[in-house]
């Protein structure tokens, strides 16, 4: 499961601007949308390699563009956050154009990214969340790898075992801080039990709502 690549004529344009060449990004999780809100803009996102890549293992830094259709970039930004991929694999990187009106005239875009393990008896996943907007000739990072989806079990791959399932949901709420919305997040976890019982597998689910608040402090929300 990858992204949904990137036009090869804007690619070639954004690796020349960017002085890159194909072998030090992993190309397979570069992605891209068209800007909903701004005419001829693409949200890009280009994973760039950083030290040695092995096997089963390599850690990213994501190139966050917002470029016209021709592939020239408006907005660079180089995401000083590592993503590493190793027995938690690097699934996919995904770009989120929600209702992300954070401020007034802003409107954030979402940078989501994947995770999958490669364990079967300990089964997990997981979806972190960051939130950008266009600031100049940049990109302004408001929210940092929250972690939004997270899916994780021990069974003994027949029947018997726990999974746990937690998903985060974000309104935006009526309340501001520092002129910033408050994200308000709902999160909602399903625990579900299972074991053998006469010969049949059963199992029994419980689940529990939550809600936090995210406040814009010192230039992000936390």
């Amino acid at each position: 499961m990858h992204g949904q690549g990137v036009d090869d004529a804007r690619m070639n344009q954004i690796l020349k601007s960017l002085k890159l060449d194909r072998a030090d990004i992993k190309e397979e999780f570069c992605t891209e949308k068209k800007m909903p809100n701004a005419e001829d803009s693409y949200i890009i996102v280009i994973p760039v390699i950083q030290g040695k890549e092995e096997a089963d293992f390599f850690t990213v830094r994501n190139y966050i563009l917002i470029t016209d259709k021709k592939g020239l970039i408006k907005n660079q930004y180089f995401d000083p956050a590592e993503i590493t991929s190793d027995a938690i694999m690097l699934r996919d990187i995904t770009i989120d154009t929600g209702l992300y009106n954070i401020s007034a005239n802003i409107r954030a875009f979402g940078v989501k990214v994947g995770f999958l393990g490669s364990s079967r008896p300990n089964p997990y996943s997981s979806e972190d969340l960051s939130l950008y907007y266009p600031e100049g000739k940049t990109l302004k990072k408001v929210l940092d790898q929250f972690r939004f989806e997270t899916s994780r079990g021990e069974w003994d791959t027949q029947c018997a075992g726990e999974f746990t399932n937690e998903d985060s949901f974000i309104i935006m709420d009526k309340s501001k801080t520092n002129s910033f919305t408050d994200l308000k997040v709902k999160t909602v976890s399903v625990t579900t039990v299972s074991k053998e019982v006469g010969g049949e597998c059963e199992s029994r689910e419980t689940s529990e709502t939550t809600y936090r608040s995210l406040k814009f402090i010192n230039g992000k929300y936390q």
